[in-house]
């Protein structure tokens, strides 16, 4: 097919729905799935690229747990990071995310728990900044993690001055132990006694054996990996970046608290904070505790509707004049 004949066909189109407007600035994308080859697997991504836009891109980085490239894991979600690439390609930037080790399709068949640490992640990373920054296609490069991811994205940041600006999407503040203390306020006190004494022997280097109620968190095979965390300080991480950094808190989130965006926004030398009500950690409006819950698993919901501006707004400093 003549590529300007479909052009002209797509336009037309387009200007019948009413989106001339965007039309005659952008391009609308389809996501391209882009491979990369590393010590013992193959990772892979959805590239969002917008045509006839600037030559930024922002790549995300998935949150805690085994959450694939769209902010989902097994059961569902909220599809957050898909939702970000569909809102940010309507005003023209483009964006990659990408499956961690072994989640969705980036596959490492070899790989053990026992053997994980942070810096495998924070390197996988790292590779993909390389791989853009050597693509050529994209002058400007924004690391945008979420929750667990934001630690992450920081750390790549830290390896790589390439990174052009950093955005914290209700990025933990503090050490992972004492974030996952905080959560616990509401357990049981033995449950909360318990953990803080393993979470102090792990610090410490030893191999415990965790009760039954602990055992999830706290198995063996998961400690090393959690060891290589919890001796991690987002803030003072942070602290060590002279890049933009944007820093986003819900104040309905129920994962990180407000407490957490003070720290990093104190220990950001070039940061803006970004507060929105009514927004949780999924990066939803919601109302009460059940519906907040609820949004967890609810990929219609969008994004709160003040997000998407805020950040449109924080990346105009990075815009040729």
């Amino acid at each position: 097919m003549d590529i300007s004949l479909y052009s002209t066909r797509l336009q037309l189109l387009l200007i019948l729905l009413g989106w001339s407007s965007f039309l005659s600035q952008h391009v609308l994308a389809q996501d391209q799935t882009v491979q990369l080859v590393v010590s013992g697997g193959i990772l892979e991504g959805s590239l969002r690229q917008v045509l006839n836009s600037d030559s930024t891109l922002i790549i995300f980085v998935a949150g805690s747990g085994p959450t694939d490239r769209n902010g989902n894991q097994h059961s569902g979600g909220a599809a957050t990071l898909r939702m970000f690439a569909d809102s940010l390609e309507k005003h023209g930037v483009s964006t990659f995310r990408y499956d961690k080790r072994n989640i969705g399709k980036s596959i490492f068949s070899d790989l053990q728990e026992e053997n994980l640490r942070f810096d495998t992640i924070v390197q996988d990373l790292v590779h993909w900044v390389d791989y853009w920054q050597n693509d050529g296609r994209f002058s400007t490069i924004i690391l945008a993690g979420h929750s667990e991811g934001a630690l992450v994205a920081t750390l790549a940041a830290i390896r790589r001055p390439v990174v052009n600006g950093l955005i914290s999407l209700a990025g933990a503040g503090r050490p992972a132990d004492q974030l996952i203390m905080k959560q616990m306020e509401r357990q049981p006190a033995f449950v909360r006694v318990a953990s803080d004494s393993l979470f102090k022997l792990v610090r410490e280097g030893q191999t415990v054996e965790p009760p039954p109620f602990l055992m999830s968190l706290f198995r063996p095979s998961v400690q090393p990996y959690m060891r290589s965390w919890i001796l991690l300080d987002p803030a003072e991480e942070i602290g060590r970046l002279t890049i933009p950094i944007l820093i986003v808190q819900g104040e309905q989130d129920i994962q990180i608290f407000p407490e957490d965006a003070d720290r990093l926004a104190e220990a950001a030398k070039m940061g803006t904070r970004l507060t929105i009500q009514n927004m949780n950690h999924v990066m939803k409006k919601v109302g009460n505790l059940t519906d907040n819950v609820d949004s967890y698993l609810d990929s219609d919901r969008p994004l709160h509707p003040q997000l998407i501006p805020g950040l449109i707004n924080w990346l105009s400093q990075f815009t040729p004049e």
